[in-house]
């Protein structure tokens, strides 16, 4: 019983720190992005997005597209929306109502997307099942 406990504990110690490093990771790329640094935040974003697993990246994928968009690099930042869409659940509200997307973003990117919205929604609603 006692090595169960200390397992336990190991294991929880160790998923703390992992959450400390990610958040310390997104903290890094946030602050670049404020210091308008955004071909650096842009590395960090990604090297975020790969040691974080894939889970809670809907807002990390929309600022990184936001961080492209700043760059002038359109087509990378309407990908990242794409991503958000299809992985994560972006909906047609979040281009209304995000705190996150720019607003010059949002319009260009729901315009592009217009046609081919629902088609990549759906991809992300086939995964909840």
């Amino acid at each position: 019983m006692k090595n169960l406990v200390f397992t336990f504990v190991i294991v929880l110690v160790s998923q703390m720190g992992f959450a400390g490093e990610l958040d310390s990771i997104l903290s890094k790329a946030r602050a670049l992005t404020n210091n308008k640094d955004y071909t650096e935040a842009i590395l960090v974003y990604e090297n975020y997005i790969k040691v974080s697993k894939g889970e809670n990246l809907k807002e990390v994928y929309i600022e990184l597209a936001n961080c492209y968009f700043y760059l002038g690099k359109k087509h990378e930042a309407v990908n990242n929306i794409k991503t958000a869409i299809v992985k994560h659940g972006f909906t047609e509200e979040d281009f209304i109502y995000n705190s996150v997307l720019n607003e010059k973003l949002s319009s260009y990117a729901l315009s592009v997307l217009y046609d081919d919205y629902y088609k990549l929604r759906n991809k992300y609603l086939a995964t909840l099942n």
